[in-house]
């Protein structure tokens, strides 16, 4: 098997859901082949400290027994006799039963939203994530156009060179399943940034590059480093390093790290769950 044609099957199989001969032939070839071995272990790092936590509780007990007993009532309202009246009262029980055990599920389960969401999200950055995601989709579909294209990450830095107030480093990962697209000066609604565009393994990455200032400004500039968000499917990395700061958007996990770091270097991820939320 080789390295392209195992890599679309990273996501399925750390998922479960590959056949028994195709989980057996994609662990011969992770046996094999160090590149790959090293991308499954970031994956699986970045689900279990980031994903795995977004999984739902299982509903209290007294929950459930509420929801039996809700819904084994159904079945003890029967009419009274076949005129509409009595079909009519006993259609408002039967409906006023769901939504009693409606609103017993959607109410215990918004706790545990809301309460996930103001223990553990930064209200700046998941507007930040927003604001990166929506720039990401306008980017990758053409809706911005590149201000420049065909260079690489030296000949960008150049370009960029006095066109904002910061300095923009790129990182050269020469490797062939990463393609740096193109450029342009963007804003991330009130703040002004280096947009960049990748491809790795074929799928599309954003890297918005801003100043350290407007990161500190929202809040974002302690620990942990590196911030995670899904917004609306998008996976959203957010850190500052060497006076910068970075938005990294994609959908492909952990994997899109890859575009500014090499698989050998150990990312300083925190251990537990920090500003992390879903919508």
């Amino acid at each position: 098997m080789v390295c392209d044609l195992a890599r679309r099957r990273f996501f399925p199989y750390l998922d479960g859901e590959l056949a028994a001969e195709e989980q057996a032939s994609l662990e011969g070839h992770l046996s094999c082949c160090p590149d790959c071995q090293r991308l499954i272990h970031l994956e699986r790092t970045f689900r279990a400290r980031y994903l795995d936590h977004l999984r739902p509780d299982p509903a209290p007990e007294t929950v459930r027994r509420e929801v039996s007993r809700l819904l084994n009532g159904l079945s003890d309202h029967h009419p009274g006799g076949s005129g509409g009246r009595h079909r009519r009262s006993s259609t408002i029980r039967s409906v006023a039963v769901a939504v009693g055990v409606c609103l017993v599920l959607g109410g215990a389960t918004l706790g545990v939203a809301v309460r996930r969401w103001w223990s553990g999200t930064s209200a700046s950055l998941v507007r930040l994530a927003e604001a990166s995601v929506e720039q990401h989709q306008k980017l990758t579909r053409g809706l911005l156009p590149y201000d420049v294209r065909g260079m690489s990450p030296r000949q960008m830095e150049r370009w960029f060179r006095g066109k904002l107030d910061f300095d923009v480093n790129l990182p050269e990962l020469p490797r062939k399943n990463l393609a740096l697209l193109g450029g342009r000066v963007s804003s991330l609604r009130d703040i002004e940034v280096a947009a960049l565009h990748y491809q790795l393994d074929g799928k599309d990455v954003s890297l918005f590059v801003m100043p350290l200032e407007k990161y500190r400004q929202l809040g974002l500039a302690g620990t942990p480093k590196f911030k995670i968000v899904t917004y609306q499917g998008y996976d959203v990395i957010a850190w500052a390093s060497h006076g910068v700061a970075y938005s990294l958007v994609s959908e492909i996990g952990g994997q899109s790290c890859l575009v500014c770091h090499s698989p050998e270097e150990r990312l300083d991820f925190p251990t537990g769950f920090r500003a992390h939320g879903m919508l």
